[in-house]
């Protein structure tokens, strides 16, 4: 029983300081926290085989967390394009489910791979100013695939909706809907998951000491740092706001890579 409470308070430390960065990143960037999460659980939670669905599962619920403190406030900020949002949700929901359920089969070296490729993508994104033009985006082609990709690798699909969406909106919209949209889908992704598969129960049982405690810091702490990282997203322009996101993502992409590497 000690034991069982030893990793559920290492759990809690590691939920603290993940869900700061996340619930921060999740403010300043629109994603969910997966880019921090799936990394920390990796470090902190070893997997009982070559998979990495715990951590990815795990996740996933956090992005719950995070995406619905982080979307309550940039609605309270008028953040949030609802007629994009409601565009994106079908394909999402969908893809994010398939994506979720795929990830038990999914190598540890694909899905860190993928991560550090996306943050790379995302880093030359934000490097480049993007004028919004008036226009359809096309939010109902390109929702099932950033949903799969979302479900598959633990993400809230931010790291592909925020460039996509700022296209045609600004970024601060971008940002309020993407977190938005992606705590939705992550919570019909794991609902949906833990309805249909068996599985999900048998490869968590061993990581749920961990997680319980690692959600309850990230709800403990992310209330403050989502408030505060709307707020300090609504004071910055953008033009500085696209470099420090572009130097993180860098740093991340940089990291996960060398992760998959050595994977």
């Amino acid at each position: 029983m000690d034991a069982v409470w030893e990793v559920v308070l290492l759990g809690l430390a590691v939920g603290l300081v993940a869900g700061a960065v996340g619930g921060t990143l999740a403010g300043l960037a629109g994603v969910g926290g997966g880019l921090i999460y799936v990394p920390v659980f990796y470090a902190a939670m070893p997997a009982s085989n070559d998979t990495m669905a715990a951590h990815v599962f795990g996740s996933m619920v956090a992005i719950v967390i995070t995406g619905f403190f982080s979307a309550r406030a940039h609605w309270r900020l008028g953040h949030v394009d609802t007629t994009a949002m409601r565009r994106l949700l079908p394909g999402l929901l969908v893809g994010a489910g398939i994506g979720l359920w795929q990830s038990l089969q999914l190598p540890q070296v694909w899905v860190l791979l993928g991560l550090g490729l996306l943050d790379g993508w995302i880093a030359w994104d934000y490097g480049r100013y993007r004028h919004p033009k008036p226009g359809v985006v096309p939010l109902s082609v390109m929702a099932g695939p950033v949903g799969y990709l979302s479900g598959s690798l633990g993400i809230g699909g931010g790291t592909m909706l925020v460039p996509l969406l700022r296209r045609h909106l600004s970024l601060r919209e971008a940002v309020g809907t993407s977190a938005a949209a992606g705590m939705i889908m992550a919570t019909g992704a794991v609902t949906a998951n833990l309805l249909l598969e068996r599985n999900w129960m048998d490869v968590l049982a061993d990581s749920l000491p961990f997680l319980a405690g690692a959600w309850l810091g990230i709800l403990l702490i992310l209330p403050k740092t989502s408030r505060w990282a709307a707020r300090l997203h609504a004071t910055i322009s953008e033009a500085v706001m696209r470099q420090l996101l572009k130097l993180l993502f860098m740093v991340l992409s940089g990291s996960l890579l060398l992760a998959a590497w050595l994977a």
